[in-house]
């Protein structure tokens, strides 16, 4: 029964050995390391037999033969082939011209039958032609060594029995456990490509989200060009406006094309908060305008200087500005305030829309999540990743149907340079 029981283990260990190396190891090396342990487990399981009656061994030697050559091919079962002979030659006995018949013609229905279509098969005919397989070897060792030697049956049916059922049993379960690792690869590999289609699914809707704000504006710039009494100073400052959002767009585009590569110096630059905040009003205007929204501002202070990237500060203000003017209803107001306290800029916008609970200003900032019916929740992810590369914070306070404000603190800064 030890013995019994050393065949079983190192049978079964080569296949813990194939669930560690079969899914990392370049697949050059893959039949190299299935050759080698499967052939660590023939010599094993002659080293240990079951029984040994007048040179004739009794293992499970053949059941990494199979395995080795079923899940590593051809050039895989006829190393394990030679492997096997040239051991069994090695320790002597008659035995070893009845493992040369029986070897041989295992190795020629693996070549010729199993192997062309095994891949194909299903897990119960593999697992019932597996054990067919080795049940039919098993038994015709017997009547072999039966019909040549007259001997072989003297021994304990309880014994011989214990051996035909030990090697179907492990057969059977060694089978299926590879198969289900296969499985598992194969499905964390369709996984990893749902994944990536999913990553440029997600990549699209980012862009044609952050796209569609400077577009937005444009056209709104356009479409009061198109009303009587504009004189040129304001026709110029729309003009210039939208040239400016179309260069954003324009570079929100290019950022998105490099997003794979990201941008290990990526320059700061001294900015006056209640500058750009101004510029931010001014280019939202338009699109408050066309919501019956109105926009307005208060500045506490007239400078407070942070260390941030221009183009994306306006980003972020933008996207917030135009999340809060969509959550307001018709003849709503947007308001922004520019503030310091504890050494920190603060930029609040505060809205009068239809607000938040608890559990939707938690999940602000995740990736696709949204309370908008066509969002994509990307603006706002945006929004809190520009701020948290500025070391700065947004905390949020809303009421359901009262309103929702935005504080944005960011670190000022004293100096007079740039930063990478």
């Amino acid at each position: 029964m030890e013995s019994l029981l050393i065949n079983i283990l190192f049978v079964l260990l080569p296949i813990l050995i194939f669930q560690i190396f079969f899914i990392n190891i370049n697949s050059k090396y893959k039949n190299i390391i299935l050759g080698t342990v499967f052939s660590f487990s023939i010599i094993i399981c002659m080293n240990f037999p079951i029984a040994n009656y007048e040179g004739h061994l009794f293992d499970l030697r053949y059941i990494p033969f199979v395995l080795g050559a079923l899940y590593g091919g051809k050039k895989v079962a006829i190393f394990l082939y030679f492997v096997l002979l040239v051991y069994r030659l090695y320790l002597g006995g008659v035995g070893f011209y009845i493992a040369l018949f029986d070897s041989t013609l295992l190795l020629i229905i693996l070549l010729f039958l199993l192997l062309p279509k095994f891949q194909r098969y299903s897990l119960k005919t593999k697992l019932t032609g597996t054990i067919a397989l080795l049940g039919f070897v098993a038994i015709f060792s017997l009547v072999a060594c039966h019909t040549l030697f007259g001997f072989i049956f003297h021994a304990p049916i309880v014994l011989l029995a214990t051996f035909v059922v030990a090697q179907a049993l492990t057969m059977g379960l060694s089978v299926y456990f590879l198969e289900y690792l296969i499985t598992i690869d194969t499905m964390k590999k369709q996984l990893y490509h749902n994944e990536k289609l999913k990553s440029l699914s997600e990549m699209a809707a980012s862009i044609s989200h952050e796209v569609r704000n400077p577009l937005t504006v444009t056209r709104g710039f356009i479409q009061l060009l198109k009303s009587p009494g504009i004189d040129d100073e304001k026709k110029n400052s729309y003009l210039d406006l939208s040239l400016q959002e179309l260069d954003r767009a324009e570079s929100i585009i290019s950022d998105y094309l490099t997003f794979a590569k990201p941008h290990e110096n990526i320059e700061f630059e001294l900015l006056n908060v209640t500058d750009e905040v101004n510029y931010v009003v001014n280019v939202m205007q338009p699109y408050a305008l066309m919501r019956n929204v109105s926009i307005k501002k208060e500045f506490f202070i007239k400078e407070s200087y942070i260390l941030g990237h221009k183009r994306q500060l306006h980003q972020c203000l933008i996207n917030l500005s135009k999340n809060a003017i969509e959550a307001i209803q018709d003849g709503g107001k947007l308001e922004f305030k520019v503030k310091k306290e504890n050494e920190k800029a603060t930029i609040q916008l505060t809205d009068n829309g239809v607000g938040m609970t608890s559990e939707q200003i938690a999940r602000l900032g995740v990736p696709f999540f949204t309370n908008k019916e066509k969002g994509t929740g990307l603006g706002t992810m945006v929004a809190f990743s520009i701020v948290k590369a500025m070391k700065g914070e947004i905390k949020v306070n809303s009421k359901m149907n009262e309103g929702t404000t935005f504080t944005i603190l960011i670190p000022e800064d004293k100096g007079t340079g740039t930063v990478s």
